[in-house]
């Protein structure tokens, strides 16, 4: 049955586990530079349908006051990590997000339509979680306000290596609604109800996906406060979203004024799953071009979601003008001073060449885009990601642990 469930993911040209081992050792894992001293508790936050439309816009729209005046405030500190991350996905199917931040895989290697959570993580897999909770001894918790078996996470998430997950039904802080959705600030209350109850012993990793800015926007009681200048009062829905994103922002900053107040040393990682489904007409314009037959750039625009990394401790700030998501965990790691796997490593050299790898295209560092399935110039690398990324998603027992997980001694 093991077979059977599997076929459908191909295995990769030169597949072998000798291989596998092959490509691992050119990349060994790098060790941590030091300058972190104790251990950091570590926050990620990925929000429902996040992204910043007026950057995606450059020019073509602008709002009748900044939906997310405190992200800007972040990117132009100068003291966070930020910029353009890519989703795989749009207007939906969050998990395959979840999947690609926590376990570095790609989906654009697996069949079209593919849902990790419900498919493939029915046995442990290893992962950003296991990797802390394994290897560094952290606390791993995941938040969400929804149902728990929405996208099989009550069966992912202890897959993955979470101790624990706290649902909808397990708040403990009094849930605030925004359009009949848990509001991002009542998530963050959880989180910093988490992080105030926590085992003292143990350093916290928490995982915490939002839900306020789940679709649909058309609640006709919602009020309106960001409006289309161009054209205010015609895209309800836009500009419902628009709204939503401001309570989100106003969320944020609550959420990091709490943690540069803590002394123990926090890193958060912040980044939207995927786009909002808006009014198409609205997408035309923010584009420049007509939503029904858009080049594949401006394709590739309808999957971008802004990310940043913030630190109650002193981080070298830095513009990435483009990552996906499978590589975010590195950064992150990175900038909790803590060493990665081979895998990591790997996955931060593939970085440098092809900054976005995603199910729909990829992105090098020269700037061309290319869609996913068609020949590019970078074939036999992506071989090479598909070989490790199938042997750590589907290698049984003939799966490298030694390069999917780390020894410290």
């Amino acid at each position: 049955t093991v077979a059977m469930r599997y076929s459908s993911v191909d295995k990769p040209e030169d597949y072998s586990r000798d291989r596998v081992l092959e490509l691992a050792e050119e990349y060994p894992a790098v060790e941590a530079d030091g300058s972190v001293t104790r251990p950091v508790n570590i926050i990620a936050i990925m929000n429902e349908s996040f992204t910043d439309l007026e950057a995606v816009g450059e020019g073509n729209v602008t709002f009748s006051q900044d939906n997310l005046p405190f992200l800007h405030s972040l990117q132009e500190s100068g003291d966070v990590v930020w910029g353009t991350a890519y989703s795989s996905v749009y207007g939906g199917n969050t998990c395959n997000s979840e999947y690609e931040f926590l376990t570095g895989n790609t989906t654009a290697f697996l069949p079209v339509g593919s849902k990790p959570y419900q498919q493939y993580l029915d046995e442990k897999q290893t992962s950003l979680v296991s990797l802390l909770g394994d290897t560094y001894g952290y606390e791993c918790v995941a938040v969400h306000p929804g149902d728990r078996s929405a996208w099989q996470r009550d069966e992912a998430y202890p897959a993955l290596g979470f101790d624990e997950f706290i649902d909808v039904d397990r708040f403990d802080v009094h849930r605030r609604l925004e359009h009949g959705l848990t509001s991002d600030r009542s998530s963050y209350d959880q989180v910093i109800y988490e992080y105030e109850h926590r085992d003292k012993e143990k350093p916290l990793f928490l995982f915490n996906v939002t839900i306020q800015n789940h679709g649909g926007y058309d609640d006709e009681d919602y009020p309106t406060t960001v409006q289309v200048e161009q054209a205010p009062g015609e895209y309800p829905q836009t500009e419902q979203y628009l709204s939503l994103t401001k309570k989100s922002d106003q969320a944020l900053e609550y959420l990091i004024d709490y943690f540069s107040q803590q002394e123990e040393p926090v890193v958060i990682l912040f980044f939207g799953d995927h786009w909002p489904n808006l009014e198409p007409e609205f997408l035309s314009m923010l584009l420049g071009q007509d939503s029904e037959n858009l080049s594949f750039e401006n394709v590739m625009r309808e999957y971008q979601v802004p990310f940043f990394i913030w630190a109650n401790y002193d981080l070298e700030g830095e513009e990435i003008e483009a990552v996906s998501l499978n590589y975010l965990s590195g950064l992150l790691l990175r900038a909790a001073g803590l060493e990665g796997t081979d895998y990591t490593t790997y996955l931060e050299s593939l970085r440098q060449t092809l900054p976005v790898i995603t199910a729909v295209g990829m992105l090098d560092q020269e700037g061309n885009w290319y869609k996913n399935g068609a020949a590019t110039p970078y074939d036999d690398l992506l071989n090479e990601y598909n070989i490790l990324e199938y042997n750590n998603a589907f290698g049984g027992t003939g799966k490298r642990m030694e390069i999917f997980t780390l020894t410290v001694w």
